[in-house]
């Protein structure tokens, strides 16, 4: 059974992740890429979910914080991440659509995929 969650994006997030590459690192079991965020000299960042909001805020810490899960991301949401910018009503706008980042728990694997519409 799978679990999600929306917690908050803020666009300090945003300008945070897009100076961030992708390090792919393992893929889920439909075979889509799942990996993490590194710095400019390879140190992880770490995806987390902090208090705030109702349903918590992405973080990304450069030391995993006591506590707090690390997410790994699908692609995709690296991608929205890095390259998108905070809407008003709170969505991240990338290419012409609206996104969300959500959390998903497969029972094995934190990971934060994109949910969206046009």
């Amino acid at each position: 059974m799978s679990t999600s969650q929306k917690p908050v994006t803020s666009a300090t997030l945003l300008a945070t992740a897009a100076h961030l590459n992708f390090r792919a690192t393992s893929r889920d079991r439909s075979g889509s890429t799942l990996g993490v965020l590194v710095n400019a000299s390879g140190t992880q960042q770490y995806l987390v979910i902090a208090s705030g909001g109702t349903e918590g805020t992405w973080a990304l810490a450069s030391e995993l914080p006591v506590g707090l899960a690390p997410f790994l991301l699908y692609e995709s949401a690296a991608n929205v991440l890095r390259g998108g910018s905070l809407s008003e009503d709170g969505s991240i706008s990338f290419h012409g659509a609206l996104y969300t980042i959500e959390s998903s728990f497969d029972g094995s694997t934190r990971a934060a995929k994109v949910s969206g519409s046009v």
